[in-house]
C-alpha cells in the first residue's frame, strides 16, 4: 500500500539493519527498490548504507537542496521503481520530506532515522515526518542500564556534550543510546566536569590552601582531633564536586589512601571517569586522614589530575 512510513530509533538500534533487511525482502519478491540517504552521511561510504553488523547495499546519496520528487521521477521513467527507501532521513531538509509525502502517494515510502538530536530536541526532518507520515513506528533499543534508550547522547572524551552544532556526524565513537535516567546522570557528570576546569589555573597560583586546626579550649583542652580548615575556593572546590556521582561503585577503582601512594598513580591513558573517581575517594579519605587533600593540592598532584581530565575531554573520541 502506497504510504509514508517513518521507523525512527536511537544511536544503536539498527536502524539501517532494518532498513537493508526491508530492502531485501521487497527484492526477493521481485521489486524494484530505490535507497536513498543525505549526502551528509558519510560514515562508511559516500555510495552505499551500511550497518554496524557489516550488511550494506548502494544507494543515492542526495544533497540537501535536492529536488527528491523530480529525481523519483526520472529514476522511474528509466525503470519502475515499486519502493522507495530512505537512511538518516532526519537530515533530510523539511521541504525534501514534503517532496517524499508526494511520492507516497504513488508507492510506499519507508524512511529510517532519528527523531532527536543529542539535546532531546527533533531534527527539521523528523519533524516534519512526524507531521506527515501515515504510519510511525519505534525501533526499540536498550540502554546500557537496561532500560528502553530514548536519547542520544553525543560524547567527546567520555563526557556528554551539552552544547554545539545540531549536525556532528558519527558513530559509536561518538554517540550513544541513553535512557532519560542516565542521560540526566551523564549531564550532572558534564555540569560538574566544566565546574572543576576553572580550578586548574586557582590551584596553580596556591603555595597554600588551608590552615590546621584542634579547636582548643580556652583552657587549651582539645575538643576535636586536628584538621584543616580549607580556603573559599577549596571548599567551593569541595562544594562542586559534591554533584560527582561514581559511575560503576561496585567496580570501583582501589587506591590506599597515603599520600606516598597517590602521588605514585601514573595519568597515562587514565579516563575521565577514573580521575573523578579517584577524587571523590580523596575527599572521602580526608576525613580520616585529615590533610591529605591539602598536601595533594600544595604539592601540585590534584593540579595534574585535573589536568589530565582536560586533555581527555579534548581528545577526538570516548
Amino acid at each position: 500500500m502506497a504510504k509514508l512510513y517513518f521507523k525512527y530509533g536511537t544511536m544503536g538500534s539498527s536502524k539501517t539493519a532494518n532498513a537493508l533487511m526491508c530492502r531485501f525482502n521487497y527484492i526477493q519478491k521481485g521489486m524494484n527498490v530505490l535507497v536513498m540517504k543525505p549526502k551528509i552521511d558519510n560514515r562508511h561510504s559516500t555510495s552505499e548504507i551500511v550497518s554496524r553488523i557489516g550488511l550494506s547495499a548502494p544507494c543515492y546519496t542526495f544533497a540537501s537542496n535536492e529536488n527528491l520528487l523530480n529525481f523519483y521521477e526520472k529514476e522511474n521513467s528509466l525503470s519502475k521503481i515499486d519502493v522507495v527507501i530512505v537512511d538518516e532521513c532526519q537530515f533530510c531538509s523539511k521541504k525534501q520530506v514534503e517532496q517524499l509525502r508526494e511520492i507516497a502517494e504513488n508507492l510506499p515510502v519507508l524512511c529510517y532515522g532519528l527523531l532527536t538530536n543529542y539535546k532531546g530536541e527533533l531534527f527539521e526532518g523528523s519533524k516534519r515526518l512526524v507531521e506527515l507520515s501515515d504510519s510511525i513506528s519505534e525501533i526499540k533499543t536498550v540502554c546500557e542500564c537496561g532500560r528502553k534508550a530514548t536519547m542520544n547522547g553525543r560524547f567527546l572524551g567520555g563526557v556528554l556534550v551539552v552544547e554545539g552544532k545540531e549536525i556532528e556526524i558519527g558513530a559509536d565513537e561518538k554517540y550513544k543510546g541513553l535512557c532519560y535516567s542516565c542521560f540526566k546522570k551523564e549531564q550532572q557528570k558534564a555540569n560538574v566536569y566544566n565546574k572543576i576546569l576553572k580550578y586548574i589555573n586557582i590551584f596553580k597560583e596556591k603555595d597554600s590552601v588551608g590552615e590546621w586546626s584542634s579547636d582548643t579550649s580556652m583552657d587549651n583542652i582539645v575538643l576535636h582531633k586536628p584538621h584543616v580548615v580549607y580556603d573559599e575556593d577549596v571548599q567551593a572546590f569541595i562544594n562542586d564536586f559534591k554533584e560527582f556521582q561514581i559511575k560503576n561503585p561496585n567496580e570501583a577503582i582501589i587506591v590506599n589512601n597515603s599520600l606516598k601512594d597517590l602521588k605514585k598513580i601514573t595519568m597515562k591513558d587514565k579516563s575521565f571517569d577514573y580521575i573523578m573517581t579517584l577524587i571523590a575517594y580523596v575527599l572521602k579519605f580526608e576525613k580520616g586522614t585529615p590533610g591529605l587533600l591539602k598536601a595533594l593540592i600544595e604539592e601540585g598532584v590534584l593540579l595534574k589530575w585535573l589536568k589530565q581530565v582536560k586533555k581527555v575531554i579534548n581528545q577526538k573520541s570516548i
